[in-house]
């Protein structure tokens, strides 16, 4: 019988979670950290799979999102001219930063809502850990947002707003979004394997939140006025400013990481709640 690539590169993924499995659960850190490595290994090879045969690979992606960064903010540019609390850098890298970490966040949340469903056959036929799945779930996205991060350093580049040391603390942004993201695709995933509706519900309140969030529009046209509930309780506003504020040149106030770290908090307690619950159950719904 042929095998051909890409069957003996499915084949190599299985086998790598075929070995883990057969080599039991040692204790502590060092088997969780095991479980996280091979999710990520898992996750390129996936991503390798994706874009095989293609000149550009993973980069039509980013090719995609730079085309329609540039094109939406060119028009909405426009429109919002200069607005204040974005006068060093402009409108188009705030709004470039704001899309890249919502189609990163709405990506994973979406795909979170079928990760145990997509991966049923492993589920039941190998003993590891229903974690892992999330991990290579996690690991493949964080790829994706990998790649569209060069459209922020090529218009860095081209518009060069100031940068400090401060910009550094994004990457500590970056890891709040990871935390809270793991914590909510556990939430989504378990409700979904049970409830199977709830998917379409999901997708539908994605699309609400992003017109709810200032990812188009900018913070300082409903700042003082009737619209402030939308930053004072949408938690995606904290998430993408914890980010954007320091790649805008710009420091988040201490408020601001506050609600941020504690939004991650919370939904990383509601996840392992959940998984903790009802982890054996989820075999039985698929």
């Amino acid at each position: 019988m042929i095998v051909n690539s890409r069957s003996r590169r499915c084949m190599t993924s299985n086998a790598e979670i075929i070995d883990v499995a057969e080599a039991g659960h040692s204790a502590g850190a060092l088997s969780w950290f095991g479980y996280v490595v091979l999710g990520i290994s898992l996750a390129r090879i996936d991503t390798r799979l994706r874009y095989r045969r293609t000149t550009l690979g993973p980069f039509w992606v980013t090719l995609s999102f730079g085309i329609f960064v540039l094109a939406v903010g060119a028009v909405y540019t426009h429109v919002f001219g200069n607005p204040t609390g974005t006068k060093t850098a402009g409108y188009l890298p705030y709004f470039a930063i704001g899309m890249l970490v919502w189609t990163w966040a709405a990506a994973t949340i979406t795909e979170g809502c079928t990760v145990f469903i997509q991966s049923g056959g492993l589920i039941k036929t190998l003993r590891v850990p229903l974690l892992l799945h999330v991990y290579r779930m996690l690991g493949r996205n964080f790829i994706v947002f990998a790649h569209n991060a060069l459209v922020i350093v090529l218009l860095w580049l081209a518009l060069r707003w100031p940068l400090g040391w401060s910009a550094a603390s994004a990457l500590a942004g970056i890891l709040l979004c990871l935390v809270t993201l793991f914590g909510v695709v556990l939430v989504v995933a378990i409700l979904s394997t049970r409830f199977r509706d709830l998917q379409q519900i999901i997708g539908t309140a994605l699309q609400l939140l992003f017109l709810a969030s200032p990812i188009i529009w900018p913070v300082a046209s409903v700042r003082g006025g009737r619209a402030q509930f939308l930053l004072d309780y949408n938690p995606v506003y904290y998430m993408i400013e914890v980010v954007r504020g320091p790649l805008l040149g710009e420091n988040p106030s201490v408020a601001t990481w506050l609600v941020a770290s504690f939004i991650a908090a919370a939904s990383i307690a509601m996840g392992l709640v959940l998984y903790t619950r009802f982890r054996h159950r989820i075999a039985y719904w698929l």
